[in-house]
C-alpha cells in the first residue's frame, strides 16, 4: 500500500508539471500505449514518463488536465485529474462547508480514481493555517498534511 501511494504521489506531481515532461517513444511500452489510445483517443498534449515498473501518462482530455499510471502489463491503475471545486460531488462539499466553517476552500482540486474508490484532494485555509484535505465520494474527511502560516 505504500508503495503505491508513492505511486499516486509521483503521479499528482506529473499532473503539476506535465510541462516540462520529456515525450518519446522511449517512455512508454508498446503495450501500454496502445492501451492508453485505446481508452482516451481524444487526448492532446500527452507526456510520459516511467517509473520503475509504472508508466505516468499526462495529457489534457476535455479541457481538463489528467494524469494516468498503468503497470508493465498496460493494466491501468489509477487516474487524477484537476477540477474545479464547484464540480466537488455534493457530500463533499458540505461536509468541508460544515466541518470548516470559516476557512477559504482553493478553486480546484484534484480527483483520484483508485481500486475502484474515488477521492477528492482539496486546500482550505484560514488565518493560521493551510490544510489539504482527503475527501471520500460520501463526505468522509481526513486531513492529508497541515501547515502553519
Amino acid at each position: 500500500m505504500k508503495k503505491l501511494r508513492t505511486v499516486f504521489a509521483a503521479a499528482a506531481l506529473l499532473l503539476a508539471t506535465s510541462a516540462f515532461a520529456a515525450t518519446g517513444p522511449e517512455k512508454v511500452s508498446p503495450r501500454v500505449k496502445a492501451v492508453f489510445e485505446k481508452s482516451f483517443s481524444g487526448a492532446a498534449n500527452v507526456n510520459w514518463e516511467k517509473s520503475d515498473d509504472y508508466y505516468f501518462a499526462s495529457f489534457t482530455l476535455n479541457s481538463k488536465q489528467t494524469s494516468v499510471a498503468y503497470n508493465e502489463n498496460g493494466e491501468l491503475l489509477g487516474i487524477s485529474r484537476v477540477i474545479a471545486t464547484a464540480q466537488l460531488p455534493i457530500s463533499v462539499a458540505l461536509a468541508i462547508s460544515n466541518k470548516y466553517e470559516g476557512y477559504t476552500v482553493a478553486k480546484s482540486a484534484t480527483e483520484l480514481t483508485y481500486d475502484g474508490q474515488t477521492s477528492y484532494y482539496i486546500s482550505i485555509e484560514n488565518n493560521k493555517q493551510i490544510l489539504r484535505l482527503k475527501c471520500t465520494s460520501s463526505g468522509d474527511i481526513d486531513i492529508d498534511s497541515k501547515t502553519k502560516k
